[in-house]
């Protein structure tokens, strides 16, 4: 049996199932590996772990199995022999049910960014219905079969219909080609611009999905869905690259960038390809508009980058200090007179944006909600969010204070 036959099943397994496909031969070697997830350090099975660890596991040929790790991830595994070579394919993580980050990240110990990188992979792996698992196993089992047999199927070509007149495409001279590169290169750089300053109006009307300047359609003319994705990756570089002129933070870029790429290369269709388009632009305007820094001294932007990133850790103003190379008076007094806010206040603030946003859009206890932004005494959290806000968290919740 050639390998490059059992690749090629490989690669459409994965193109069926969408989950992580890898094939071992007998000596543990991988022959075929195709991640769509990776699995972090800081989780059990990361990197090829679990893999090899359900491959040691597999005994018996021609049979399926399923494997379950200590977090719940779900694999699939299928050995089979041909003549003297024995090979394995394995496909997954898959979640068969909304793992509980909340009590995982307290019983690891987790640190607000593991905890944040743990909700970005876990939104990432599939949750799949008992029937969906169950159709992808069965996939799984032909493996023989489709090693075997050819898919190539019958052509029926439709004859022109010879009553319609083909039109004629006159071809773009090369002067018309030099100024269609020009506008284009003047119409980003204006879109830049307008992106650096949160003008979303004037950056849809110059790239929205209905502009065909930048529409390329005579790049992969055979293959529209890659064009468009490829167009969607320059877009979202654009717009990252826009969102940090402005001084925007850069760990929230970093967010809305990968939440994007990770939805463009998921994205299976034209139609929701096409609707991305000025989602994109209008989240990252909205994002410049919010949390842009542009008129706050290096000093100051470097403390708010770093409570950004770790607002649920206590503030220590010696080291903030020493981040900053100056003194803890002097950076407070500076912070307060750009911001007209103490460090502590600020980072309050952070606190409390964050749960206003866990509270509309997770189902976490207001318990969990506090221990996730810092607060260890639930308590003492509703008081500060009432105080601040002017209802409980729970009122707010219940959607009555927007």
């Amino acid at each position: 049996m050639e390998t490059s036959k059992i690749v090629s099943t490989a690669m459409k397994i994965h193109y069926i199932t969408q989950l992580n496909t890898y094939v071992l031969d007998q000596n543990v070697d991988f022959i075929y590996y195709h991640e769509l997830i990776s699995i972090p350090d800081f989780m059990p099975g990361s990197g090829e772990a679990d893999v090899l660890n359900f491959n040691k596991k597999i005994k018996q040929r021609m049979h399926l199995y399923s494997y379950i790790n200590e977090w719940g991830l779900h694999y699939f595994g299928y050995s089979f022999k041909e003549k003297e070579d024995v090979y394995t394919i394995i496909i997954g993580p898959y979640f068969e049910n909304t793992p509980n980050l909340f009590r995982l990240s307290r019983e690891y110990n987790f640190s607000n960014k593991q905890s944040n990188d743990l909700r970005v992979v876990s939104d990432k792996i599939s949750i799949l219905t008992i029937e969906q698992a169950s159709g992808f196993a069965a996939v799984l089992q032909e493996v023989d079969k489709m090693i075997n047999n050819e898919t190539t199927p019958t052509i029926i070509i439709e004859e022109k219909n010879n009553n319609f007149a083909s039109k004629k495409i006159d071809n773009i001279n090369v002067d018309e080609d030099a100024e269609l590169v020009k506008l284009r290169y003047k119409v980003e750089k204006d879109f830049m611009h307008a992106v650096e300053y949160g003008d979303k109006t004037s950056a849809l009307k110059l790239i929205s999905s209905d502009n065909m300047l930048f529409s390329f359609s005579e790049r992969f003319p055979t293959q529209p869905l890659r064009r468009l994705k490829n167009l969607r990756i320059v877009l979202n570089t654009l717009l990252r690259t826009a969102a940090r002129n402005s001084d925007v933070p850069a760990i929230l870029i970093h967010h809305i960038s990968e939440k994007y790429a990770f939805e463009i290369e998921h994205a299976n269709n034209i139609a929701s390809i096409n609707q991305l388009q000025d989602r994109m632009i209008e989240e990252y305007c909205d994002l410049v508009t919010s949390n842009t820094l542009r008129n706050y001294s290096r000093m100051t932007q470097r403390v708010i980058e770093h409570l950004l990133s770790f607002y649920d850790k206590q503030i220590n103003k010696e080291e903030l200090a020493l981040l900053c190379d100056t003194h803890a008076g002097y950076l407070s007094r500076k912070f307060k007179q750009e911001t007209e806010l103490t460090i502590t206040a600020y980072q309050q603030m952070i606190r409390l944006s964050k749960a206003k946003h866990l509270l509309k859009t997770e189902t976490l206890s207001i318990e969990e909600i506090a221990w996730v932004i810092g607060y260890e005494d639930p308590s003492y959290f509703a008081r500060v969010f009432k105080k601040d806000i002017g209802c409980t968290p729970s009122e707010y919740r219940d959607g009555k204070i927007q």
